[in-house]
């Protein structure tokens, strides 16, 4: 248990930093890079082989963030392999997989027959399917199947949804061919990946996080950006673990009244206000009410007047609420129009007439 392995992206708005696949043999105490790309690549998944720790898989990732767009993927994306503990490591290529520059990849390995391991890719083909397409179409992001180590590769399908925000796949420890892959929907697939049904039951979308049971492959646990699920039947059925308190703030803002409101955007879950102190008891849920939609951003209070706020959620969204009536009203810019014209401006770079101003997410 001294020896762990770190799968390292490295800093998202620049090249250089911690990048790499990173060995430990003291239980955190040092650390060492066994497998070093670029500036521009890093690490975004790793996994073990059940009965042969020597044995691993890597999915690097060449990405980056700048203010005007992203760049994901590249030619330092790719699937690796070592038998030797991360002392030495092959990237596999050809025999099945896509071929050119890839995206982010996720990886499984099976526990029962560690030679079966799955990879879910993102291939950089942005074009509509066409008819005539072969259906899986290998020159698509989708999911690959070895089931001889990684020496050969056949695509399964092309179920891959947004994969730089999940390419999360899971296998189960009993059947190779019940499988999982996360995205804004869950998925599961009962013949190897060929054929994917969308999940349903849990509290909320957008799946990010996926542990089973090694020794009870009917016991799931689910994390989302809502909170935590868990299922005992295979995901037939799913709790939602209500008592936990975890939510993401991205902005949080506070009035003048005494005790003092507190009011925040949270990430898919809208913006909220509540009291910092209630008289005799402690803050409960009940406690909060809600000023806003989508994913909640900035909310800001109205310093001389308590009852009237202002929140924002994505694009741009703003709106004025008057606490004393409930009301909510839009209040977001937009462009002027010429005169005698009634289209409706686009969501288009600009600021002309008839053109609608752009805002980003947040």
């Amino acid at each position: 248990s001294d020896v762990v392995y770190v799968a390292a992206t490295g800093p998202l708005w620049g090249p250089g930093g911690d990048r790499g696949l990173f060995k430990t043999n003291d239980g955190g105490r040092t650390w060492t890079n066994t497998l070093s790309i670029d500036e521009y690549t890093g690490f975004t998944d790793v996994v073990i082989h059940p009965t042969n720790p020597e044995i691993l898989y890597a999915a690097s990732y060449q990405r980056q963030r700048t203010p005007w767009g992203f760049n994901g993927g590249g030619p330092g994306s790719g699937i690796w392999k070592t038998t030797d503990g991360g002392d030495n490591w092959t990237r596999l290529e050809g025999n099945g997989l896509p071929a050119g520059e890839l995206g982010r990849i996720g990886l499984s390995v099976h526990l029962a027959n560690p030679d079966i391991v799955y990879a879910q890719i993102e291939v950089p083909n942005r074009t509509r399917p066409q008819d005539g397409d072969p259906d899986p179409n290998p020159a698509r992001s989708g999911v690959w199947r070895s089931n001889d180590a990684g020496a050969t590769w056949e695509i399964q399908s092309n179920n891959n949804n947004r994969p730089m925000y999940y390419s999360q796949i899971r296998v189960d420890p009993v059947n190779p061919d019940i499988v999982y892959t996360m995205g804004a929907s869950f998925y599961k697939s009962v013949d190897g990946g060929k054929n994917f049904d969308t999940v349903r039951g849990m509290g909320h979308g957008d799946h990010h996080a996926l542990w089973i049971n090694p020794d009870n492959h009917n016991h799931l646990m689910l994390g989302t950006d809502g909170g935590f699920n868990f299922s005992w039947d295979q995901a037939a059925t799913w709790d939602f673990v209500n008592t936990m308190a975890v939510g993401q703030f991205y902005e949080i803002g506070v009035d003048m009244r005494r005790p003092y409101f507190v009011c925040g955007g949270l990430q898919d879950n809208g913006s909220w206000c509540g009291p910092s102190a209630v008289r005799g008891r402690t803050i409960i849920n009940d406690d909060w009410y809600r000023v806003g939609g989508g994913d909640g951003f900035y909310v800001r209070i109205d310093p001389t007047d308590y009852n009237v706020l202002y929140s924002e959620s994505q694009g741009g969204s703003m709106s004025r609420s008057d606490l004393r009536t409930g009301s909510r009203t839009t209040i977001r810019p937009s462009a002027p129009r010429e005169m005698g014209n009634n289209s409706r401006p686009g969501n288009v770079i600009g600021a002309e007439p008839n053109q609608a101003y752009r805002f980003e997410w947040n």
